[in-house]
């Protein structure tokens, strides 16, 4: 599969601190949201591990895990070139407008993630080789410094200065607590206890 994800996390605070905190999702309320992101009933298509196919389910899937005061989805149609390009749809789905969302796709060296905070967007980052650094916007994070200092310096021939998926797999660490193509000693999150209901337009 590569290093691919289109994960965001619909709630206030840091998604690792939510995560950590492991609570069962409410079945009723992740089939309701699942209904709303893909236009129609829906039907369950069994769950998905986190740190494996929750981040980047197959097509025609979403993964939605729905808790009282925080929502987690992972599906592949949430992979945007510019990840402020869904601030409408945060703001529609996020009940306080608070959200979370790291992207990347491996076939195109494509890297991404953003913050939103009450509706506003805080920070969105996007990049790729042939595009070059499509989105930069907001203060960046601390975790940030290394990559934009020259410290993370990819390979001289390469069009921009880091590589977008290892910048977005430490977004999503820092972000998320875990990563895809990181050691498991690195999470801060269990990713492999994580079970997300898996669901699909119904027949």
């Amino acid at each position: 599969m590569g290093a691919k994800a289109g994960l965001v996390f619909l709630g206030d605070g840091l998604p690792a601190d939510a995560l950590r905190a492991g609570f069962d999702p409410d079945p009723e309320r992740s089939a309701e949201l699942a209904g709303v992101v893909l236009g129609g009933p829906v039907e369950r298509d069994g769950t998905r591990v986190l740190a494996e196919g929750g981040v980047w389910p197959e097509a025609g899937v979403i993964c939605v895990a729905a808790w009282k005061s925080f929502t987690l989805i992972g599906y592949r149609e949430l992979c945007p070139d510019r990840p402020s390009g869904i601030g409408d749809w945060i703001r529609a789905v996020s009940p306080t407008g608070g959200a979370h969302g790291a992207f990347m796709h491996s076939a195109v060296d494509f890297g991404a993630f953003a913050v939103w905070e009450s509706g506003a967007l805080r920070r969105s980052v996007s990049l790729a080789p042939d595009a070059g650094i499509i989105e930069d916007v907001g203060d960046r994070y601390p975790f940030e410094n290394p990559f934009w200092d020259g410290r993370h310096h990819h390979d001289p021939d390469y069009p921009l200065p880091f590589h977008p998926l290892t910048f977005a797999e430490a977004a999503l660490l820092m972000l998320f607590g875990f990563g895809i193509e990181q050691p498991r000693s690195a999470f801060t999150v269990d990713a492999d206890r994580i079970a997300l209901p898996a669901f699909r337009l119904a027949e």
